[in-house]
């Protein structure tokens, strides 16, 4: 994901230097969410997703059969499942008409948790009043089950470039992809982490306890590896930073659930599917989260 780089300033960071040490509060029932599991990959319980500590799934789905087949296997995994209808969205533009037949057909399934609206808004072009009338769009259709929508750019959360207002999302997901390769991610080996990870948190909690007060923020962390882009090339965590990561959500942001991205994605160079120890690090964490002894 895109970062913008002329704010922030990198360092080499292999531990968890530069975490808070204070006693962290979270909720033990708080969402544990995998992004992008296939179905083939939840009906055979690949990696064990079915079996360990997880809670919910998010996946694009293109229509109406394959909205049901996936909650059909997230029902068989004993997973909820957050869709994301991507032909109601497409590039920046919006179809707020195509949300209602979708909506309709699956809005009794017992494995719905809810809907992702928009994904990264500010990055491709959907404005504010956008966001809005997909949220209408979704409840009008379905007043019982929760709107997400996922924000990037967090450091312009809030701002003109990204706006946050209320009538957006019932819940707040946030990405934040802070370990790099070295070099400043310029480097294709090496492990940097990117600074201004409390700033930018604090800003995201801030904004939206006061534009829509009791709102959940979710905070999307990374555990993929990706060499392609010129600049901010990601260096796959190892167990202390996708900790790290996650005590620096709870501290600074609030962090109300996990989403861990992603597990499969042909175009990285490392992601869950292709990757059991991370995805069992995964499943330590969130069983230490349900546990409470997560430090």
């Amino acid at each position: 994901m895109p970062l913008v780089a002329a704010a922030l300033l990198l360092i080499g960071s292999l531990g968890t230097a530069g975490t808070a040490s204070a006693t962290l509060t979270y909720d033990p029932a708080m969402p544990m969410i995998l992004h992008n599991v296939t179905p083939e990959d939840l009906w055979a319980n690949k990696n064990g997703v079915c079996t360990g500590h997880f809670t919910h799934v998010i996946r694009n789905v293109l229509g109406v059969s394959n909205a049901t087949n996936y909650l059909n296997a997230a029902q068989h995994c004993g997973l909820k499942a957050i869709l994301y209808f991507s032909s109601t969205v497409s590039g920046g533009t919006i179809y707020p008409s195509r949300v209602a037949p979708l909506v309709n057909a699956v809005k009794n399934h017992p494995a719905l948790f809810g809907y992702l609206t928009v994904k990264e808004p500010s990055w491709v072009g959907i404005s504010a009043s956008e966001i809005r009338t997909m949220y209408h769009a979704f409840h009008a259709a379905d007043p019982n089950h929760p709107v997400v929508a996922l924000f990037g750019d967090i450091p312009h959360f809030g701002y003109t470039a990204n706006p946050y207002t209320a009538l957006m999302a019932d819940i707040v997901m946030v990405d934040w992809y802070p370990v790099e390769t070295g070099n400043g991610g310029r480097a294709l080996t090496g492990t940097s982490y990117v600074a201004g990870t409390p700033t930018f948190f604090r800003r995201v909690r801030d904004v939206v306890a006061a534009r829509t007060p009791g709102t959940p923020v979710w905070l999307m962390v990374q555990t993929f590896k990706y060499l392609t882009p010129t600049y901010h090339k990601k260096q796959r965590p190892g167990q202390s930073l996708l900790y790290r990561q996650v005590r620096e959500g709870f501290t600074y942001l609030g962090a109300d659930g996990l989403s861990f991205h992603t597990w499969t994605n042909a175009s990285y160079n490392v992601d869950q599917r292709r990757d059991p120890t991370m995805v069992s690090w995964m499943n330590t964490l969130a069983a230490q989260i349900q546990a409470g002894t997560f430090q």
